[in-house]
């Protein structure tokens, strides 16, 4: 996988472009933090990625409207 990476850099450079590399495609997201005080928004967005509790994990789907859930949530969770 690599290598393939390499040769493709080195292609789009030859031919005068840019090679931008995949993004991944899945994430790992693990609670860190209750969420006593915590706005009716973030607690709802909590339960649709199933971190229920402090420590529960998912994988995730990388897309769009996840990375935006993930974003909103980001003090609470760690995820990569």
């Amino acid at each position: 996988m690599y290598r393939q990476e390499i040769r493709m850099a080195r292609m789009a450079r030859k031919a005068g472009n840019y090679y931008v590399p995949a993004e991944p495609k899945l994430a790992f997201v693990i609670r860190i933090r209750g969420i006593n005080g915590v706005s009716p928004k973030v607690r709802k967005v909590l339960q649709l990625l199933r971190l229920r509790q402090i420590f529960n994990g998912t994988f995730v789907k990388l897309n769009k409207a996840s990375i935006n859930m993930l974003r909103i949530v980001e003090p609470y969770i760690a995820w990569g």
